[in-house]
C-alpha cells in the first residue's frame, strides 16, 4: 500500500525526464513572467510610495519636526534647543527654520512665497535642498543679502513657451530680486536655484538666519518650526519619547503625520494594487491551467492506458498536482532570479522619472512571500482541474478518443 504512494512521484518524474527540454523550459519560463507580473506592480506602487516619503522627509519635516505651542507663532531660542535636540540619542542632526511669508519683485513680476531663514550648515545635514542645485550654489553660512529660489519660484529657463504667470519667469543666478517683509523691503541677490520634485518645497526661498537678522531683528534666534533627521527610520516614537522628556517649548511630531495627502495616495494605490494582483492571478491561473490542459489533452491515451492497467484515478490527478507545483516552483525560482539580478538593478539605474520623485522598485519581503505562495497553490489548484476532468472521462473515450 505504501509502494502505491510512491506512483505519482515516479509518473512526474518520467514525466519531467522524457518531456521535450525546450518544452519544459519555455512552461517554466511562462511561469516566471507570471510570477515577475504579480510582484513589478507591487513593487513598483512600493517604490513611489517610499520615493514620495523619502522627499517628504528630506526636503521637508525631516524624520521629526517641531512646531509652537498653541497660541504661539515661534519657537523662542531656538539655537540651544537645537543644541539639546541633538544631544539625543538616536538623532543624527536638527535645524530650526523661521518661514515667514514675502512678496518677491523681479523686473515687474512679482508673488508672494514662503521665506525660509536657515543655518545653512544645519540645514544640509537634515535636508538635501543643498543637493538639489540646478544652478548656482547653495548658501554659506557666512552669506549675507543672498538667496535661493526653488524653481516654483525662479520658473523653467529662460524660454518664454515654459514661462508662468505664477513665477518670477527665469530669474538667473546673479540677479538682484526685492524681497517684502510686511512694510520691509530688502534687495538680495539671487544665489542659486534648485529644484527637489516636491512642490511645497520648490515654492519655497531660503536665505540664511544671519540676513534675516540684518532685515528683522527682532526675530533673531527664534524659529516657526524645529526639524531633526534621525540615526534610523522607523524608530520616529522611540526618539519622540526621548525628547518629551526634555519638556520642549512645542509639539513634537513624526514625519508620518504631515503626510496626510499621502496616506490617501497609498489608499489609492492600495486599491489599485489589488485589482492588478487579482488580474496577475488569475493569468497566472490560465497558465498553468492551459499548460497542464494541452499536456494532458496530449497524453489523453497514456493517461487511459495507466488507468486500464489498474492505476487510480486519485493518483494521476496526484501526479499532475506535482506537476504543477514543480512548474511553479521552477518558475518563481527563474522569476525571482531574473527579478532581482536583472529588472531591480535596471531600475535603480534607470528610474521611473514622475513628477513627485524618481521611483524605483521596492519589494516588501512579506509581500512577496506572499505572493510566491499564492502563484504554487494558483498552479496546483489550476493543473489540477483538468487532471480530475480527464480522469473521470469514460475509460473507452479516454483511450481511443470516441465519443
Amino acid at each position: 500500500m505504501k509502494s502505491e504512494y510512491k506512483i505519482p512521484f515516479i509518473l512526474a518524474w518520467k514525466h519531467i525526464m522524457r518531456a521535450n527540454k525546450w518544452t519544459l523550459s519555455l512552461i517554466i519560463f511562462f511561469m516566471s513572467i507570471a510570477f515577475i507580473n504579480m510582484i513589478f506592480v507591487p513593487s513598483l506602487f512600493n517604490g513611489i510610495i517610499d520615493g514620495f516619503n523619502q522627499q517628504i522627509i528630506n526636503t521637508s519635516t525631516g524624520n521629526i519636526f517641531i512646531t509652537p505651542r498653541g497660541g504661539q507663532d515661534t519657537i523662542p531660542d531656538s539655537d540651544n534647543i537645537v543644541s539639546e535636540i541633538t544631544k539625543i540619542s538616536g538623532v543624527a542632526a536638527a535645524s530650526a527654520e523661521l518661514l515667514v511669508p514675502g512678496t518677491l519683485n523681479y523686473e515687474g513680476k512679482k508673488g508672494s512665497w514662503t521665506i525660509n531663514a536657515i543655518n545653512p550648515d544645519d540645514e544640509k545635514m537634515v535636508t538635501n535642498v543643498s543637493q538639489k542645485m540646478i544652478e548656482g550654489s547653495y548658501l554659506d553660512v557666512s552669506d549675507i543679502d543672498q538667496i535661493i529660489l526653488g524653481q516654483g519660484i525662479a520658473g523653467t529657463g529662460n524660454d518664454e513657451s515654459n514661462f508662468s504667470p505664477f513665477d518670477l519667469q527665469g530669474v538667473k543666478v546673479g540677479d538682484t530680486i526685492s524681497v517684502t517683509f510686511g512694510a520691509v523691503s530688502h534687495e538680495l541677490t539671487v544665489k542659486g536655484i534648485f529644484r527637489t520634485k516636491f512642490d511645497s518645497t520648490d515654492n519655497n526661498a531660503f536665505i540664511t538666519q544671519e540676513t534675516f537678522k540684518k532685515i528683522n531683528p527682532q526675530y533673531a534666534h527664534e524659529a516657526t518650526k524645529i526639524i531633526a533627521k534621525i540615526h534610523t527610520e522607523g524608530e520616529e516614537n522611540i526618539v519622540i519619547g526621548r525628547l518629551d522628556a526634555l519638556n520642549l517649548p512645542g509639539n513634537i511630531y513624526s514625519w508620518e503625520q504631515a503626510s496626510n495627502l499621502m496616506n490617501s495616495v497609498s489608499d489609492s494605490f492600495i486599491s489599485i494594487n489589488v485589482i492588478l494582483s487579482i488580474f496577475g492571478i488569475l493569468i497566472a491561473a490560465i497558465t498553468v491551467f492551459i499548460v497542464i490542459y494541452i499536456d494532458i489533452s496530449t497524453r489523453r491515451q497514456e493517461i487511459g492506458i495507466l488507468r486500464a492497467i489498474g492505476i487510480k484515478p486519485y493518483l494521476i490527478q496526484t501526479t499532475y498536482i506535482i506537476l504543477s507545483a514543480i512548474y511553479s516552483v521552477a518558475g518563481v525560482m527563474l522569476g525571482t532570479g531574473l527579478f532581482f539580478a536583472i529588472i531591480i538593478p535596471y531600475f535603480n539605474f534607470h528610474p521611473f522619472v514622475l513628477p513627485i520623485a524618481d521611483a524605483k522598485l521596492l519589494v516588501a519581503p512579506g509581500d512577496f512571500i506572499a505572493r510566491m505562495e499564492t502563484l504554487i497553490w494558483v498552479a496546483i489548484i489550476a493543473g489540477l482541474i483538468p487532471a480530475i476532468v480527464i480522469t473521470r472521462t469514460k475509460l473507452l473515450q479516454a483511450i481511443w478518443g470516441s465519443k
